[in-house]
């Protein structure tokens, strides 16, 4: 569990540093061609999608530090407490919460999706733009095995809290 765990850490990470790099080349080179009045209209949309791409990564980088946005007062309030039980309850809770949550997300994104094939509008360089929002279902479901893999580790690993 913690391979995987490892694994998905390393492709999250990789993957941000990549995207980011890129992000960054496109659009100073798109900006330096604007001098010489050159323009790959490409460009702009493909950093667009890459910034949802960088987002998803560092959400699920954020999730196997535990580092996400959550919003849980008893956790605070047991911060100092030394009974390990009632944390790693209170952890599962919100793991499972938070896995329901992104669920939903994950089901209305292939909604979306599947809408969005519909109308099949190309974006640039012939890529339809229900791949691309596809990207939104894949980030989703990186975060979801993210989450299930913290949940693993709890049980399976008798992770430390």
């Amino acid at each position: 569990m913690k391979t995987l765990d490892r694994l998905l850490h390393n492709i999250s990470l990789y993957g941000v540093i990549i995207a980011v790099f890129v992000m960054l080349i496109l659009s100073v080179a798109n900006i330096l061609l604007r001098q010489f009045e050159l323009t790959y209209l490409w460009i702009d949309p493909l950093v667009r999608h890459m910034v949802f791409l960088a987002t998803f990564l560092g959400g699920s980088l954020a999730v196997g530090e535990r580092q996400h946005i959550k919003i849980d007062i008893l956790s605070r309030l047991l911060e100092n407490s030394p009974n390990i039980f009632l944390k790693k309850i209170l952890r599962v809770i919100i793991l499972i919460a938070t896995l329901l949550a992104v669920s939903i997300l994950i089901y209305s994104s292939y909604q979306l999706v599947l809408l969005e094939m519909q109308s099949s509008m190309e974006v640039f360089l012939g890529i339809p733009s229900s791949y691309l929002i596809a990207l939104i279902t894949i980030g989703m479901g990186l975060i979801f095995l993210r989450l299930l893999v913290q949940l693993g580790l709890i049980f399976i690993d008798k992770e430390e809290f």
